[in-house]
């Protein structure tokens, strides 16, 4: 019983540790890297089209053309900007490329855009591939925040079972462990434990991925890479746990059965 408890508790911690790396922060972005794609975006919403193309890549060249970045700067909210902040970046590197991605959200009088540089640094030299500008109804806190209105059938049912499905893992996992069998219990623990199947779900938009071949630890989960980010559900279908039910009863007899022939050999021994 202690080793299953201890094997249990060390597959949580597991599950904990790899969920938070994947929100944690990229070491391959530094402050500077994020000040210079700020910067740059800038002298682009300042009209300065001389530095803004002076810095695009060579394979981009004939592409960002003055009156490209003309009609770019049309799609920003009217008004004086009133913030600036950070929501999201992701950087890799191969070889002696590097090559970060910043998306940034402005506050206008006039309303909410987006806008994102990608930047590529190879062989000492920096260089912009990709320079996006988007207008938005309004800032992305708002518009990703977590709410129960106007949302589809969908969303409610992928929500109950992202719900439902991990509870029902865990009821029937402590059941498991008390319940007295004496062979394979891990690994009726290690079925249980997973899912079989996954639907995931983007809270914000609706868009769902449905994934056959996948094993989602306790059934279930919600993540959200930060609060500028959509919600994402995952649920699964715990079919480990809803077999244990079905075969519990006859496990148990087993057992019982099993014991019953262990006392009845001790006994012809101790009487031989």
């Amino acid at each position: 019983m202690k080793c299953i408890l201890k094997l249990l508790v060390f597959t949580i911690l597991i599950y904990s540790q790899l969920t938070s790396a994947e929100l944690s922060e990229n070491s391959l972005i530094s402050q500077e890297d994020a000040n210079f794609a700020q910067n740059y975006i800038g002298r682009f919403m300042q009209k300065d089209s001389d530095y803004v193309i002076s810095l695009v890549d060579p394979e981009l060249a004939d592409e960002l053309t003055p009156e490209l970045l003309e009609k770019m700067l049309s799609h920003l909210p009217e008004g004086n900007l009133l913030s600036t902040e950070l929501i999201g970046s992701e950087a890799q590197a191969t070889n002696d490329t590097w090559i970060g991605n910043f998306i940034f959200e402005y506050h206008f009088e006039g309303g909410w855009a987006l806008a994102n540089a990608a930047i590529k640094r190879s062989e000492g030299k920096t260089t912009i591939i990709g320079l996006n500008v988007y207008k938005t109804l309004a800032s992305q806190k708002e518009l990703n925040r977590f709410t129960l209105s106007d949302k589809s059938h969908l969303h409610y049912l992928v929500l109950a079972m992202t719900i439902i499905s991990p509870i029902f893992i865990l009821i029937t996992l402590v059941v498991c462990i008390r319940t007295p069998l004496q062979k394979r219990k891990w690994l009726w623990i290690l079925f249980i434990l997973f899912s079989v199947g996954a639907i995931k779900l983007n809270w914000t938009t609706g868009a769902y991925q449905v994934k056959l071949l996948s094993f989602q630890l306790f059934g279930g989960g919600a993540v959200s890479a930060s609060e500028h980010a959509p919600l994402i559900l995952t649920a699964g279908f715990p079919l480990g746990a809803i077999i244990f039910w079905f075969k519990r009863r006859s496990l148990i007899g087993q057992n019982k059965k099993t014991e019953q022939n262990q006392l009845e050999l001790k006994e012809s021994n101790n009487s031989v």
